[in-house]
Parts: C-alpha cells; structure tokens; sequence
C-alpha cells in the first residue's frame, strides 16, 4: 500500500540517519561538545576523554573545545580559581522498537511503543592542585566595605593541576512526541517520560541532579530541538495558498506522528482554502 493512500504527503526519519548526522557534527565541530580553560586547550591531553575531530579541523586550526573562564574557588572574592573541563562525549537517539543501546533498569525497558530514547555520556573534571601547592597559596583577603580603601582584585590564582579530577555519567532520556501549536503554526515536540543517571550515590544527590536536568531537557533542550510543519507554506502561480497540517489520527492512521520501525513518521495533509 502506497504510504500516501492516506495522506497527502508523508515523511520518516530513520534512527541512524540522526545518529550519523550526530557524530559527523561532533568531529567537525568538537568545540560545541567540549570546554575547559585555556590550560585544558593548551593541553589537551589532560581531557577527560580524547579529542578524535575530522582531520580538516586540525589542518585549518579549528578549536577543540571552547575556551572558558577558571572556576572560581567559592569564598575568595574570586582570587582564587581552578581549571576544568566539560565533555559531552556520545549523544544517540533510538526509536521504538530500541536497537541501538539498553535502557537502566529504572526506565523499565524495553522501549515502550510510540517512544524515544535518548544516551548521552557526559565527562568533567576539576584540575586538583597538588599539597604543597595549595599551601604556598595566600589565604584570600577578607572583603572590605570602606569604597576608599578597597583596591581592585588582580587576575585570579590558578594553580596548576597536579591532574584533572575527571567523572563521567550515563544519562538515559525516554520520552514521546506531541503535535503542539495551533494549525499554521505547528511543530513536534518531545516530551520527557522518564530519565535517570546511571550509579550516583548517594540517592539524595542524584534525585536533585535528576529534578535539575529534567528541567534543562524538558523546557530548553527539546523545545530547541522542535520540527517545525507550520510556515511550510507554498504560493502557488499567486493562485492558491497551501498549508501543511497533521493528518488526523484514524483507524488507518493510529498514531501521528509515529515512532516505530525505527523510524519518526509524519502523516500530512494539504489545506487550501476556498
């Protein structure tokens, strides 16, 4: 049966497709997955996880990771800070019936039907000073309140690392796809069902990180991310306007969209008024 039997016009996005969109972009782009201090970029061996760009990054001299301010030591006034670093090493989507990785057992797998999953393995690291280091560094001035007499703080102390503190975390997202908006102005959005950090004790700990990145996900992260069907809108010879919109869900179409096959489905017919 043609896919359009039902439909206007229909679209799909396979998993892999993503998927390789993805790791292409993180080789040529690695610095839009990875940040640290200047140190860290001079060095960059002192990574939590290696660095692997297409080659042409390095034969034109593209960065690999942004640069970021220190971190300042909390109670210095901000004399006092630390090197680190921030990697985002893997990001990998899979859709029902979920192939690609195996969910924690706290997401209940398998993948639920009309569900997406979502991996990212996220490293970090603070450059820990040595002791005799941290015992040569002056203890912070106490602040002071007389305008005449407080003098501007110089460049922050930064010890050099006696190495990178580094973590990382597993972060698994399950979530569906929603039609928002009204007709014109439309778009998929996912929604967050589920997430976990794999093996962060203790339990406290995680549940907070986890209240925070549901958030982060949740209302910046996928709302970024949307698929727009509005404004897909087409003039044709000045005649007729047509408008793009959902098909409406059916005994023949059952969801809309779809997540299934491994694909993301999309079922549209075309509005064109009198």
């Amino acid at each position: 049966m043609p896919l359009t039997d039902n439909c206007d016009l229909y679209g799909a996005v396979h998993e892999n497709g993503i998927n390789n969109v993805v790791k292409h972009i993180m080789r040529q782009r690695p610095s839009l997955f990875n940040y640290g201090t200047a140190y860290i970029a001079a060095k960059p061996e002192l990574l939590c996880e290696p660095i692997r760009p297409d080659p042409a990054v390095i034969k034109y001299g593209n960065p690999l990771l942004t640069v970021e301010d220190p971190l300042p030591v909390l109670g210095t006034n901000g004399t006092i800070a630390l090197n680190y670093c921030f990697q985002l090493t893997k990001i990998e989507i899979d859709f029902h019936p979920g192939n690609i990785f195996t969910l924690p057992s706290e997401l209940n797998p398998p993948l639920a039907k009309q569900s997406f999953a979502i991996h990212a393995r996220v490293c970090g690291g603070i450059g820990c000073p040595s002791k005799d280091i941290v015992e040569k560094i002056p203890p912070p001035q106490p602040p002071t309140h007389d305008k005449e007499e407080a003098t501007p703080p110089g460049p922050p102390i930064i010890p050099d690392p006696r190495k990178i503190e580094c973590f990382c975390l597993d972060l698994y997202v399950v979530g569906h796809i929603e039609v928002t908006g009204p007709i014109g102005n439309q778009k998929l959005l996912g929604k967050v069902d589920g997430l976990e950090i794999v093996d962060i004790e203790p339990k406290g700990l995680e549940n907070s990180i986890e209240c925070y990145l549901n958030l982060l996900v949740q209302l910046v992260i996928l709302p970024q991310t949307s698929i727009a069907l509005e404004k897909m809108v087409f003039d044709i010879l000045n005649i007729a306007t047509i408008t793009l919109i959902p098909s409406p869900t059916s005994t023949s179409i059952p969801n809309n969209p779809a997540i299934e096959e491994n694909q993301l489905k999309v079922f549209i017919d075309l509005e064109v008024p009198p």
